[in-house]
């Protein structure tokens, strides 16, 4: 009975292992498995493997894709249920949450959604928090601000200079500062000289009205009078001296106008010489402000605008200047022009060397605008995405002109875009979280059918036949290397995060550049290439290595240029030329050309050196 028992327990056990083992699906992980076709990052769609792993580039996880188009509610198995974290060649991906759970078609595009086109339904963009603003027209207020410094007027400064020898007697103010009124002493010279020409002017005086030959003597008179007049005898002492007839032995030089000394270098019994400078006096009624504006901000600028002015010495305080002169010169190394304001002091309460905020605000009109936020920067475009309804977006790149800031009815500071080209008013766009979207767009490669379609517009034969590609020459040809050859070594130290010899690769990148314009005096003839050559010149004459962050900002915005050279004048050289695009680069223009496919990235660094999106390469002309 015992041994029946037992046998019996085994036989009980047995049955419920075969029965839990029945109810598993050993299968479902296999059958995952082998649906996926490789793994990616969703912020480096270029990043592919075939095993799951981190991204070599910023250490995400990465993503399964799976093979097969699946349905707006994810890749689906055999029991109907997603695939946690799965992706499926649409783009979509399984119910990770957040992100993961969009659904985006395949660039094999079905028939509700045209080219380029990608859907993210409703439910999905409500909660990775998904608004929308409409491209609306709006008055374009400008606002542009800078600082300066105050100077006195250069017209209200008045420099006492020795114009005879002598001593100084009598010093009527001793310091800087010194209140002064108009027509009150200020220093008394002691000066044979005049004294003799004082006594010569007594002589001829007596002469005449001893009954001389008036004509003559009223001649010599009056030489005799400017020449006092000219060491700063004034008028009112000339006649006092025709009536007492008493030659006097010192100069009294009086204040031109109310105002304050600016500075006294000589001391009472010092000898002076005639062309010595004896003291300064300012009117501090009216004064100037010098302000720097960037190279970018000069076409607005007219002369007699008005600006608001404000100091830190008087918070709260606003005053009111007006735009002077504009200086025609632009500072080559800040890229910045000076602007002279004209600023009224009347309650003297203002002083030379104190700094200002300077605000100046124009009317643009009215323009079709949307908000900053809904702009993402890629580079050298600037893309949005457009609502389609029913969950469909589409990604757009667009041509945007100056941002500006306004204040709503309700107090709160809003800034805009000015949007040129690419949007009709009334469309709606992606106003938060659309770096998300953007993500997964890319993963789908919506993002890259459309650029297809760009380029092939670009590329039509009618586009072609207005804009025809030209070789260079070959005596620039080695110019061009030269170019090239600095603009690699600019970028190696870069994206070594050595700031050091930068500077010196900017200077041989500029005569570099400056040697390729004299190589090439038949191509620059041709308007597009001597304009485009003009601009690659002004990037490279604004080059700013004086730190590391400066030097890849103005790197990215020289490189823009250059790309946009080698597009239409593709180099002479063996090597092919790719263009890479870092996305996580913000500061300037992302992209930059290398002649091999390793990535190395300028802007990152050591931080990040294989980040970059690699397309190309732009095969050199033969």
């Amino acid at each position: 009975m015992k041994i029946g028992s037992m046998l019996l327990k085994v036989i009980l056990a047995l049955v419920v292992i075969i029965g839990i083992s029945s109810c598993t699906k050993p299968g479902s992980i296999t059958v995952a498995q082998s649906n996926v076709d490789y793994y990616t990052c969703t912020m480096h769609p270029s990043v592919h493997s075939k095993t799951p792993g981190k991204c070599p580039i910023c250490s995400m996880d990465l993503v399964p894709v799976l093979q097969k188009v699946a349905n707006d509610t994810g890749a689906k198995d055999n029991s109907g249920k997603g695939t946690p974290g799965a992706m499926t060649d649409n783009g979509s991906m399984g119910s990770m949450g957040s992100m993961g759970s969009m659904s985006i078609p395949s660039a094999n595009q079905p028939p509700g959604n045209k080219p380029g086109e990608f859907s993210v339904p409703v439910e999905r963009q409500q909660q990775i928090g998904v608004t929308y603003a409409a491209a609306e027209r709006r008055p374009i207020q400008l606002s542009i601000r800078s600082v300066g410094v105050l100077e006195p007027d250069q017209a209200k400064i008045f420099e006492y200079v020795a114009r005879v020898d002598g001593y100084i007697q009598d010093l009527k103010v001793t310091s800087p500062g010194e209140q002064v009124n108009a027509g009150e002493p200020l220093v008394t010279i002691y000066s044979p000289d005049l004294r003799s020409t004082e006594q010569e002017l007594v002589n001829l005086l007596n002469e005449r009205d001893r009954g001389g030959s008036r004509a003559s003597l009223d001649q010599v008179i009056e030489s005799s009078k400017q020449r006092l007049r000219q060491w700063n005898v004034s008028d009112q002492e000339i006649n006092a001296l025709e009536k007492s007839r008493k030659a006097a032995e010192t100069l009294v030089l009086r204040s031109p106008f109310a105002g304050v000394v600016e500075d006294v270098p000589m001391k009472q019994g010092m000898s002076v010489k005639m062309g010595d400078r004896l003291l300064g006096v300012m009117d501090l009624s009216r004064l100037w402000l010098w302000a720097d504006f960037y190279e970018n901000e000069v076409g607005l600028l007219r002369v007699g605008q008005k600006l608001d002015i404000s100091f830190p010495a008087f918070p709260g305080k606003k005053f009111e200047g007006q735009i002077g002169a504009i200086d025609r010169r632009l500072d080559a190394m800040k890229r910045t022009t000076r602007v002279r304001v004209d600023l009224d002091n009347p309650q003297d309460e203002l002083r030379p060397g104190m700094f200002a905020n300077v605000e100046l605000k124009i009317d643009g009109g009215e323009g079709l605008t949307v908000p900053v936020d809904a702009v993402l920067p890629t580079g050298s475009r600037s893309l949005v995405f457009v609502d389609k309804g029913a969950g469909k977006l589409e990604p757009r790149f667009i041509r945007v002109g100056r941002s500006f800031s306004r204040t709503d009815s309700n107090g709160a500071e809003a800034s805009y875009d000015e949007v040129l080209e690419g949007l009709t008013e009334g469309e709606r766009v992606v106003s938060s979280a659309n770096f998300l979207i953007d993500a997964e767009s890319r993963i789908q490669g919506a993002l890259k059918t459309w650029d297809v379609e760009s380029e092939t517009k670009e590329k039509s034969p009618a586009s072609l036949s207005q804009s025809p590609k030209a070789p260079l020459g070959q005596s620039a040809v080695p110019a061009f290397e030269s170019v090239l050859a600095a603009y690699d070594r600019i970028h190696e130290s870069l994206a070594k995060d050595q700031i050091g010899g930068v500077a010196a690769q900017a200077v041989s990148l500029r005569a570099s550049i400056r040697q390729l314009v004299s190589s090439s005096p038949e191509l620059m003839k041709e308007e597009g290439y001597r304009n485009a050559l003009a601009k690659l010149r002004r990037t490279a004459e604004g080059f700013d290595a004086r730190n590391l962050e400066d030097a890849r900002a103005q790197f990215g915005f020289f490189s823009a240029d250059l790309i946009a050279f080698l597009k239409v004048y593709p180099a002479l050289v063996d090597d092919p030329i790719y263009t890479i695009t870092c996305p996580m680069w913000k500061e300037s223009p992302a992209q930059w050309v290398q002649t091999t496919a390793q990535v190395k990235n300028p802007f990152l660094g050591k931080q990040m050196p294989d980040c970059g999106q690699v397309s190309g390469p732009l095969q050199a002309l033969k």
